[in-house]
């Protein structure tokens, strides 16, 4: 099972995912009172949070969490919540459009159970997932043959990551497979080998483990990539 690849260059590929995005936050909102929203980290994503930010979204509605993160202060230069409050949710705080209590950042002290707690009172799962593929087709922290195994229905958190730096927090595979709707970036010529992985009929989620998108019924696989 493969989900058809849609290709356009970087620019409209940023374009393309931020009008999904908003799409499905317009289309839920119509069936539910509010929608919870996952984001990643990584400088890749930054190109569709600025186009996201002038889209027509009822973000009092919306409740954003990040689905990984670093084992690092939200001040920190390697904080994924860092870099996404500098480049989207700043501004939209600033003009009054989305509400502070509406972003979720997860506190290393206070660990994933409060983190899982948080995301239990507004229903339990993600509605829409935004995710970046790794060189290797890890997402999250999801990495091949390692935390893609693990059976946490939540979150976890690990101190062998693959990728430095070795502590980390990540959404689980079951959680990440409840979502409604899913994105998935393959941007760039370094995302090229996980694009053939992503591809490739011979390997399987742990092996691959962007391939979790083929079993969420309501995704879309995008790359700037022929």
């Amino acid at each position: 099972m493969n989900k058809p690849v849609f290709y356009e260059n970087l620019k409209e590929t940023s374009k393309k995912a931020a009008d999904i995005i908003a799409q499905s936050i317009n289309k839920l909102l119509s069936t539910q009172e509010q929608v919870v929203l996952g984001i990643p980290g990584g400088r890749s994503v930054s190109r569709i949070f600025q186009k996201l930010k002038g889209k027509n979204i009822p973000w009092k509605k919306v409740h954003i969490f990040m689905i990984d993160e670093r084992m690092v202060s939200i001040e920190d230069d390697e904080s994924n919540f860092r870099l996404a409050m500098e480049c989207f949710f700043g501004e939209l705080i600033d003009k009054k459009k989305l509400p502070e209590q509406n972003i979720y950042p997860f506190i290393p002290g206070k660990g994933i159970k409060s983190y899982e707690k948080e995301l239990k009172d507004l229903g339990g799962s993600y509605d829409i997932i935004l995710l970046s593929s790794g060189e290797d087709g890890h997402i999250g922290a999801l990495y091949p043959n390692h935390s893609i195994k693990d059976e946490s229905e939540y979150y976890l958190t690990m101190n062998d990551s693959p990728k430095p730096p070795k502590d980390r927090m990540t959404s689980s595979r079951k959680l990440l497979l409840r979502s409604k709707v899913a994105i998935l970036l393959f941007f760039e010529e370094a995302k090229r080998d996980a694009l053939n992985r992503f591809q490739d009929k011979k390997l399987d989620i742990n092996d691959c483990p962007a391939k979790l998108l083929n079993y969420i019924k309501d995704s879309y696989i995008l790359t700037d990539l022929k």
